[in-house]
């Protein structure tokens, strides 16, 4: 018999952010029965409302009453992101999705703010919930090794498991014309928004001066941030293109067709876009710093800082696609659906 799951999460996110995505895939891939033994039962969630006072009684009180009122009615509760884990409920098989701990234990990193370092009160109080509710929940998540060591340290009576994000290989392997904004010789790509923790500049900086075009890839955070990172690129004689948001299959399309990915970032929870880069077939030059180092093959991996090995990597880039596909492949959904039926299991 299909054992039934609840998923929970707070407002509906937009499924381009990557939280919204990742619900997404779960509650798919739930309903295809892709999970042995597993089923989407519902999803608890609300719209998105204005008024600040309004949000956040849903937040604190009305979602987790409703949530409460549901868990009887199913074998497992899975709440998909640790900033809803308030909504942890005081009793059932509780699992909950743990991307990353920034927010809850902001830090600093090679010298960038990781997490808001000093929240308003309201903000702290929302986080005394986030972290009971995390330590009332049987089961946490860990979407990677260096998050699961941190939540063995922070919440050491709650069990942990690692288990990776996945993606559908077959969706970057179907082949996709070139795309037209792409330049003659190398074609590079940075993804992310201008956070100081994805370090777009440094990318910038590492193509100063070398005859690459270098395409920027994602909404920017504010006209602002767009316009000082375009002054930045002509002091650093650097080829920037900025691209904005792609619709997916036009990213998919840009990682085939690039000659590598730069992924300069100091803190991730994952760090999706390189094993988007290597499904696609393509190389991703990571920076060493959890947790997309996770991913890579240990020759893409970079020291955060240096320049010329930077450069180096880049002026040395080849066909790779079968070695890094190959890798890839070990993220596939496959594999997750294993590792999520044995989680599920331990109840």
């Amino acid at each position: 018999m299909m054992k039934r799951v609840l998923l929970v999460r707070g407002g509906r996110l937009s499924p381009f952010s990557g939280l919204g995505s990742t619900h997404e895939a779960l509650e798919q891939r739930l309903a295809a029965g892709i999970v042995e033994g597993y089923s989407h039962g519902k999803t608890a969630q609300y719209s998105s409302c204005a008024g600040s006072i309004k949000r956040l009684w849903r937040r604190w009180y009305s979602h987790p009453k409703t949530v409460q009122k549901l868990v009887g009615g199913f074998d497992i509760v899975h709440i998909t992101d640790q900033e809803q884990a308030g909504l942890v409920p005081d009793f059932g098989n509780t699992v909950v999705t743990v991307h990353d701990l920034f927010h809850l234990f902001p830090t600093v990193r090679h010298s960038v703010e990781i997490g808001n370092q000093k929240p308003r009160w309201i903000r702290r109080k929302d986080l005394e919930r986030v972290k009971a509710g995390i330590n009332r929940a049987k089961l946490l998540v860990c979407i990677s090794k260096d998050t699961q060591q941190e939540c063995e340290m922070r919440f050491p009576g709650v069990k942990t498991m690692w288990i990776p994000h996945a993606i559908n290989l077959e969706d970057y392997s179907t082949p996709r014309p070139r795309p037209a904004w792409f330049k003659d010789g190398k074609n590079l790509l940075v993804i992310g928004s201008e956070e100081p923790r994805k370090r777009v500049e440094f990318a910038v900086e590492v193509c100063g001066g070398m005859d690459v075009c270098l395409h920027k890839v994602g909404a920017e955070s504010s006209p602002q941030k767009k316009a000082k990172l375009m002054r930045f690129a002509v002091e650093q004689n650097c080829d920037l293109n900025w691209v904005g948001r792609l619709e997916p299959e036009e990213l998919i399309a840009a990682l085939q067709h690039a000659d590598a990915l730069l992924f300069p970032s100091v803190a991730e929870g994952f760090g999706l876009p390189p094993l988007e880069a290597y499904a696609a077939g393509t190389v991703a030059l990571v920076a060493d710093a959890p947790a997309a180092n996770e991913i890579p093959l240990e020759r893409h991996i970079l020291p955060h800082d240096d320049l010329e090995q930077w450069r180096d990597a880049i002026s040395q880039l080849k066909d790779e696609s079968e070695d890094v596909q190959e890798r890839a492949a070990e993220f596939c959904v496959k594999n997750w659906a294993e590792k999520l039926k044995k989680a599920y299991d331990g109840f």
